[in-house]
């Protein structure tokens, strides 16, 4: 019926937290699936003490999508779920996705509201509104695209979701490195609809093994190989209704953002004020597209915005570091 399928890589500081997670559950995955993508610390010990529990596949480090579509062509259920790593799940996840999907055959996928453990942050509820008072049914998301653009409310660990429909076989594209995660979503929705639990039933908590790599080894690849936004909707863009763009404009305004971002911590500049200039009315409204926006009009604007927002990222290294040597 599920088969979960969990990227690996260097993750020994929090993969048993991860699997416990999942063994853990109320509803039982029916296959559990670890791609080790070139682990070098001691993930294959920790994950071996499990026995039979999981089956582990061996690749060399090839970034989590190809590992997730590793996982995918060997999986044998109905359902597919991806957890990274660094992540886990409430008891209930599997059990109260697995449900509504079967109860709705309408529905591509279904995915729960998330809490995200940022470093230096307070936690982070997704979406918002789950901090207050609400209606704890399923429902049928109406306006997929809308809904995503006004509530950024999916990531990797968030979702369960048909193998296949329609027809398709899913896939992550294997040359996204960054934003892989979010171009299958989108991709899912112009295949059927989608589903939302407003419960927090995932964790998102990559600070441990952030810190045991180090912040900038652990996302200095993803930013190397950041796509293009033509690259990330190739996909996408072709399938849609005429109802969806709009929403879909919105949704592509954060993606814009997050590569925009990361095109400028990986030393490219102009790619990144090529996308400000493009996209950039679309961006959400935070400090960093502002800063983004801001500096695009101008080109001692933009090296300095560009400068500041490199800075920034090596400060955010530091204190981390700072803070793991002090604890110890």
């Amino acid at each position: 019926m599920v088969t979960v399928i969990i990227p690996c890589h260097n993750a020994a500081a929090s993969i048993r937290r991860c699997l416990d997670s999942v063994l853990a559950q109320t509803r039982k995955p029916d296959e559990i699936i670890i791609v080790n993508d070139g682990s070098t610390d001691e993930s294959i010990t920790e994950i071996n003490s499990y026995g039979r529990a999981v089956k582990v596949l061996h690749q060399a480090n090839q970034g989590p999508s190809i590992a997730r579509n590793t996982g995918i062509a060997v999986a044998q259920s109905k359902y597919i779920a991806f957890l990274d790593a660094d992540d886990y799940w409430m008891p209930e996840f599997l059990e109260k996705c697995v449900n509504f999907l079967e109860g709705h055959p309408e529905a591509v996928a279904v995915s729960t509201g998330q809490k995200l453990k940022i470093w230096g942050h307070a936690d982070i509820i997704r979406p918002v509104f789950l901090r207050d008072p609400h209606s704890d049914q399923p429902v049928i998301v109406d306006d997929f695209f809308q809904f995503w653009g006004r509530h950024n409310h999916i990531t990797t660990g968030s979702v369960v979701f048909h193998r296949s429909y329609g027809g398709e076989v899913f896939n992550q594209l294997p040359d996204l490195r960054m934003c892989e995660d979010l171009e299958l979503w989108g991709y899912l929705a112009t295949f059927g609809q989608w589903g939302f639990v407003p419960e927090v039933l995932f964790v998102s908590d990559g600070t441990t093994v952030a810190v045991t790599q180090g912040w900038f080894k652990k996302l200095s690849v993803r930013w190397k190989f950041c796509p293009t936004i033509e690259q990330w909707q190739r996909r996408i863009e072709p399938r849609l209704k005429e109802r969806d763009r709009e929403g879909f404009r919105v949704t592509r305004g954060w993606i814009a953002k997050s590569l925009a971002h990361a095109s400028i911590l990986a030393g490219r500049g102009k790619e990144a004020r090529a996308v400000t200039v493009a996209y950039g009315k679309d961006f959400p409204r935070d400090r960093i597209s502002s800063v983004l926006r801001f500096g695009a009009s101008g080109s001692f604007r933009w090296a300095t915005c560009c400068s500041l927002l490199r800075c920034r990222e090596h400060l955010k290294a530091i204190s981390m570091a700072f803070s793991v040597k002090r604890k110890s």
